[in-house]
């Protein structure tokens, strides 16, 4: 591939050394068009003719996320400028230091009408195929360090401008080694999509059994019939001011579970961490875990649910449940962090449906106090949720149920950062000579395997 480019950057901005079948160019050797995105304040955000793609809808990993995107009005010219297309190339380039450079590749629009934010731009490299090769590139620690020495701006606000974009250091293989690893890099992907779509439809699972169980009072009754569609005998709560079924208590979170559990890490210790951005707004796996040496912060385990307590991430849904860590292990996390685990009975699955129902979310973000831009809510008033208190034997029927469900989420999470990795460690081995395209792809199938192997 480096062979259809004419490289123009000198020997002195080569960041390294490269294998003979590999050439530095400057990224404006490779791009075509440059375009930034449509302008849109968050009050034109609601109804219309469009969806429309912010950076908040792109991970740190080269994917958007299409599924919740919001909407807005937009002209047929606006839509013929800024409408996204499959295999569209995307960076962030203006936000917080860790956010911008943020890239990836629109996939799935199923001939949506979605339009794309002022604060990212789309770049055109030449073919679908480059545009993968680039995310792929620009997504590797050492290319995010190239990207890190060009942004410019204030502590809160960066910016990645086109002219220094466009002196930005890239490196294209031979044909042959290019074409493998887009092959390679979209395997990961469809991998990766799969599992998240797996993930997703659990989740929604777990969340609708709740929901017949705990809202709706049809859980499985002494014959295995839904308790209230069978004629089940419901009694008037007057403190909770409605029906619930006989036998069931009126009650508060805290009969269930404790809030901020007592855990201990000596001071300095290096342990496993997690900060707010690991938290997902929608979904409950967190994102990879961090080694960090403990100076104070909000502790958990394997089990444990962990909830946003600061806005805006509580009204963003900022919620998971923390299952990556080893056995027996203790991490730890920001202190705006509240963490939840069941009193006597391990209550994950029931934890993680009540943290994301909509009464449960109502109740936390109307408890939050203190000025508009720092608003907290305080563990007692979670605690303090009042609720229809089931049975133990319902709630371990529940468990039962639903806990094989999460579990099969973390072996997707699991094995989804795993091919992270390999993503991340394959363009730098190619890049310095020390793996070679076959190499690559056993790692590939390996991975695949010990993942299959788990899930029998």
């Amino acid at each position: 591939m480096k062979e259809n480019f004419n490289s123009t950057i000198t020997e002195k901005l080569k960041p390294y050394k490269l294998p003979n079948n590999w050439e530095w160019f400057f990224w404006e050797d490779i791009m075509k068009s440059y375009q930034q995105g449509m302008i849109r304040s968050n009050n034109q955000l609601g109804e219309g003719n469009v969806e429309y793609l912010k950076m908040g809808d792109i991970d740190t990993l080269g994917t958007a996320d299409l599924n919740k995107l919001k909407r807005t009005i937009a002209t047929d010219k606006e839509i013929k400028d800024f409408k996204l297309e499959n295999g569209d190339f995307l960076i962030n380039v203006r936000n917080s230091l860790s956010l911008v450079g943020k890239t990836c590749i629109i996939e799935n629009t199923d001939e949506r009408e979605i339009l794309y934010n002022h604060m990212l731009v789309r770049i055109d490299n030449g073919s679908i195929a480059m545009n993968y090769y680039i995310n792929a590139f620009l997504n590797i620690p050492s290319s995010k360090k190239l990207l890190d020495r060009i942004k410019e701006g204030t502590t809160t606000v960066i910016a990645l401008y086109q002219r220094e974009l466009n002196k930005l250091p890239i490196s294209l293989p031979d044909s042959i080694t290019f074409n493998c690893i887009v092959t390679i890099y979209k395997k990961i992907r469809a991998k990766i999509e799969v599992n998240n779509k797996i993930n997703q439809e659990l989740e929604s699972m777990a969340k609708t059994l709740y929901d017949y169980w705990f809202v709706q009072f049809d859980f499985p009754d002494a014959n295995g019939k839904p308790y209230r569609s069978s004629g089940g005998k419901m009694v008037f709560n007057e403190d909770l001011k409605r029906e619930i079924p006989e036998g069931w208590k009126n009650g508060l979170a805290k009969d269930l579970f404790q809030f901020n559990p007592t855990l201990s890490i000596k001071k300095g210790s290096t342990s496993s961490y997690i900060d707010m951005n690991a938290l997902p707004v929608n979904g409950f796996m967190t994102k990879q875990l961090q080694k960090k040496a403990f100076g104070g912060g909000m502790k958990f385990q394997n089990d444990d649910v962990v909830i946003a307590r600061i806005t805006p991430c509580l009204e963003n849904g900022k919620t998971a449940l923390i299952s990556l860590l080893n056995e027996d292990e203790i991490g730890f996390g920001s202190t705006e962090f509240i963490v939840i685990r069941g009193v006597n009975l391990k209550l994950k699955s029931f934890a993680c449906c009540l943290s994301r129902s909509e009464k449960f979310r109502k109740h936390s973000i109307s408890k939050m106090t203190g000025t508009s831009g720092r608003k907290r809510v305080k563990a007692d008033a979670l605690a303090n949720y009042k609720m229809p208190i089931p049975s133990k034997k319902i709630l371990e029927n529940f468990e039962k149920t639903t806990s094989i469900f999460f579990d099969k989420m973390t072996v997707n999470t699991k094995e989804n950062q795993k091919l992270s990795e390999l993503r991340d460690w394959l363009l730098p081995m190619l890049m310095n000579g020390q793996v070679t395209i076959g190499e690559a792809e056993e790692e590939l199938g390996m991975v695949a395997e010990r993942n299959y192997n788990h899930r029998v």
